[in-house]
Formats: C-alpha cells, structure tokens, sequence
C-alpha cells in the first residue's frame, strides 16, 4: 500500500476502504489513517471517463481515424457517450505521452490506415501477436536497414518447428560480470507504461496492452512480440524467444521486455534473457552488439545495459 499516497495530505498511512461504483467501472476506495480522509487514487483525477477510454480513442485517432471517426469506435466500443471534442481535447492534452502526432499526417498521407502488419504465432501452447509499424521502419535511416528486412522477412518461411525443441531465451541464466554497468535512469518508456496499464482488464493483459500503446502512439517503438531464434556456438544450443518490444532510438537499437515489478527482478536472469535477445538480433541481422542496448522496466523504472559490457568474462 506505501506505492499509493493520501490524496489530501500526501501521506502513505491508507488501507483499502471498500469499492466505488460508477455506470462505467469499479474503483478502489483508500481510508487515510492521518487525515481520516477517504479517496479514490487515480493519475486521471478529474477525468469523466476512465484510461482505457481515453488511450483508444487516441489509438483510433493514431491509427488514421479522423476525431468524429475516432468518438464513434470508442463510443461503439465502450457504450459511452465520448464527443468528437472530447477527442480532440486528448489529443491535445496527451501530446508529450504521444508524440506519434509529430509523423501522423505524413504517415496517413502515404499509408492510409494500413499501417500496422500483424502475424499470429503459437508456440509451446502460448499465442503471440507479432506486429510492426509499416511506417516507422520504412522511415527509419539507412543503418537500420538489416532490421527492417528482418522485421519484413519473418511473415515468410518461419521456422516454427525451432520454437518447439530449443532452448528459450528466459530460460538460460549467466554469471554477471558487468553489474555496475547496469543503469537505473528515468524513462519514456515507463511513462507510457503507467499511462496505458491501467486499461488491462487483468494481469494477463498488461503486455499487451502497453506494447500496443507504445507501438501506435510513440515514434520510437517499430515492433512488438518479435520472434528471434539462432544457434550459439559457444552454448552448443538453439536458442529462441520472443522480444516484447524493438525500438529504434538515435542509431542504437533498444530491445526493451515490460517486468511487472521491475525492481524485484533477478538480475542474472533478466539480464541473461536480454543478452540471448541482443545475440540473436545481432545474428540475424549483422548488427553489432555494441549498437544494441537492452532494458527491462516497468511503470516505475527502467534498468539499462549495454549486452556487450555485462557479461565480459563469458565472452
């Protein structure tokens, strides 16, 4: 409960006080013990309509929607009363968490709506919605070329069958040598983050829901549920898994997996994943380790490394 502060006096001595209903959603009520105060927290205090409202209609709109086309999907969807200006205050509230806006024009002009590719994978029972912005990575420089043709080439000829008797990527664990190199720093990415996880409906969601925010609403994000696979050497093994979110970030390339609880992660194991996700991007594409920078993050925080630098003596 010490992650949630009083509204009224900014303390963190609350218990949960019951539940608050409305015609849209159930809200948790919060009993401060100093002030006696009860609240509902919410980081959208004031708005009429909950998070999962507001971060589709600003999809809808990032998807080429127009404001009024945008109000009738969320409406339809939500059974809300949502207005074209209404729409048009989000987008305009919202700018810094979207900066998408910046290349939307450009991009409807050359795309329409056909924006985003999407491919289902199933893979040792679980389902994966690989997907990438046709736009972002058509726009991308010259020295992410061997990215893009990876992101393009996967929709063909996949080796599924590699998925099913090889090693995953979250399975293998390293012996750290480079844990100073590991960087707690603020981020974009947890912002968005805590913006959108409020619209999962449960926990299972949460992954989802954010790297489809991410990949529709800022500029940086270019593909999510990456399927990645190759064979090390070294291990003597085949190694695969599935990278929640590429991004593309001055000439680095940023290999970023949403943890829950980010800061309770074990960091042999987190970073190792990370690390067999960097080498098989590496691999398949040619990109040197030293251009790639993974991190792992929540809505709170963002731990970064580079992969070459983590594990100096293994290599």
């Amino acid at each position: 409960m010490n992650k949630i502060k009083c509204i009224h006096c900014g303390n963190k001595n609350i218990i949960k006080k019951g539940k608050q209903k409305n015609l849209r959603e159930v809200k948790q009520r919060y009993y401060c013990k100093d002030c006696r105060k009860r609240f509902v927290f919410s980081w959208l205090i004031g708005k009429k309509y909950n998070v999962s409202v507001i971060i589709n209609a600003l999809s809808y709109y990032n998807l080429g929607n127009n404001t009024y086309q945008s109000s009738k999907l969320v409406n339809r969807q939500f059974k809300v009363k949502v207005s074209n200006s209404i729409v048009c205050v989000w987008i305009n509230e919202f700018k810094r968490l979207c900066p998408y806006y910046k290349i939307r024009d450009k991009v409807i002009n050359e795309y329409g709506k056909n924006i985003i590719a999407s491919k289902l994978f199933k893979h040792n029972g679980l389902t994966y919605n690989y997907k990438y912005h046709k736009a972002k990575i058509d726009f991308l420089d010259k020295e992410f070329n061997e990215l893009v043709k990876y992101l393009k080439r996967i929709e063909e000829d996949f080796p599924h069958e590699f998925f099913d008797i090889n090693k995953r990527c979250s399975q293998l664990k390293m012996k750290l040598d480079g844990i100073e190199n590991i960087d707690r720093k603020k981020s974009y990415a947890s912002d968005l983050a805590r913006f959108s996880v409020g619209a999962a409906r449960n926990d299972y969601l949460r992954h989802k829901v954010i790297e489809e925010f991410m990949l529709i609403n800022d500029v940086c994000t270019v593909a999510i549920e990456v399927p990645i696979w190759f064979w090390d050497k070294r291990w003597k093994k085949g190694i695969c898994g599935h990278i929640d979110i590429i991004q593309t970030r001055g000439n680095k390339i940023h290999i970023l997996d949403y943890k829950p609880n980010a800061i309770s992660e074990n960091l042999s194991k987190v970073c190792s994943q990370l690390f067999f996700y960097a080498k098989g991007i590496s691999f398949r594409t040619g990109i040197k380790l030293k251009d790639i920078r993974c991190a792992w993050f929540d809505d709170k925080d963002y731990f970064e490394f580079q992969p070459e630098k983590i594990f100096r003596k293994s290599e």
